[in-house]
């Protein structure tokens, strides 16, 4: 099949969102694979290829942006080799392919599929993974492993099985960092074990045995324990709380550095959504939210249509907002803009931007 190709607009928005920018933007390519499930799960939720793919990118933009001043913290002066494990179809790679030597980075996969994408798109050394972590055995050792959406879809034995084998392949002072749901993100009525780990069968993606994937929620209890069980009770720790588009927590772990404090103080972003767009013969209306996962305010959003920018205020009240974030201050994160419709079809860009510089995708397609 052929991959999907967004609007070539598209890839000049999302470059205006790099905070800093990439070292080289015209390695950066928005190509994504037809089997991507992380498109298609978005895709089917909002029904809209522009919303899908602005949503795509964001977070990927989000996960690169923190990514990229972990390592700034961790290896300053130096250029680390970097190991995206359980890649996917390469929705953060293809950043980091633009931002970092190539023959620094490398990436892990269990779909076949995707481990062709990733080598025929971004040209960066792969080593196919494995359904048993027993059976993985790369040819190198890593300073930084970085692993998303992997932990927060495994089974208690391949919690525990994968985190001594990822820790087991860091080079002295290497860092291995890994993203999970905590148990946090449940429903209050939801059960939570004696055992702090809660394992279901079922994910977005149905290419995966729920033998060995499926959703995953564990307590803080859980993590500590599982680190200490993999990494002895030296190991340095860090983490980021819903580091990662406000859902999952990050976790930084070192076994032989003594202390993760470098870590402390990173930003985690701005967030925001489009949550209505509607076109009407005379007039464009535009309604979302926006607000920093930080400690500092997104006063204003963008509003490109065509060529014309409009600033456009927050200040409305979303208490809806609020809550899903547990988070007063963002019980006034509403915006809305209201425009003359241009007679033909629209390219509107909506990105928000917070008093330290970090930047979201809100929005980039036509209307």
């Amino acid at each position: 099949m052929t991959d999907f190709a967004p609007d070539p607009r598209l890839r000049e928005t999302i470059l205006q969102c790099c905070v800093p920018p990439l070292a080289r933007p015209a390695d950066f390519i928005t190509a994504i694979s037809p089997g991507d499930q992380m498109l298609l799960h978005s895709l089917a939720t909002h029904g809209d290829f522009a919303t899908a793919a602005s949503q795509y990118f964001n977070v990927a933009l989000q996960q690169h942006a923190l990514a990229r001043q972990l390592l700034d913290r961790l290896f300053p002066g130096d250029v680390p080799h970097v190991l995206d494990f359980a890649c996917g179809f390469g929705r953060f790679l293809r950043f980091a392919v633009a931002d970092l030597p190539r023959d620094h980075l490398s990436a892990s996969e269990l779909q076949a599929d995707a481990l062709r994408f990733v080598e025929s798109r971004f040209a960066v050394p792969t080593f196919a993974s494995c359904a048993d972590p027993a059976d993985f055995h790369p040819a190198r050792s890593f300073d930084f492993i970085w692993v998303v959406s992997l932990f927060s879809h495994l089974p208690e034995p391949l919690f525990h099985a994968w985190l001594a084998k990822l820790a087991g392949m860091l080079k002295p002072h290497g860092v291995l960092a890994f993203s999970v749901r905590g148990d946090k993100l449940l429903a209050a009525d939801a059960a939570r074990p004696a055992s702090g780990i809660s394992y279901s069968r079922n994910s977005e993606n149905a290419d995966l045995d729920g033998d060995i994937y499926g959703t995953t929620y564990v307590s803080d209890a859980f993590v500590r324990g599982a680190i200490e069980q993999a990494c002895g009770k030296q190991a340095a720790t860090a983490c980021i709380a819903r580091g990662l588009a406000n859902e999952q927590d990050l976790w930084l772990i070192s076994p032989r550095r003594e202390d993760l404090g470098c870590t402390a103080g990173v930003r985690r972003g701005v967030w925001g959504w489009l949550d209505r767009k509607q076109r009407g013969a005379a007039q464009l209306e535009l309604e979302g939210w926006a607000g920093s996962l930080d400690d500092d305010a997104v006063d204003e959003v963008v509003v490109t249509i065509d060529d014309t920018k409009r600033s456009v205020r927050t200040g409305i009240d979303r208490p809806d907002v609020a809550v899903a974030f547990g988070e007063p201050r963002l019980a006034t994160a509403g915006w809305r803009l209201v425009a003359p419709a241009p007679e033909h079809a629209a390219w509107v860009e909506v990105i928000a931007q917070s008093g330290s510089g970090q930047r979201a995708l809100l929005y980039a397609g036509e209307i």
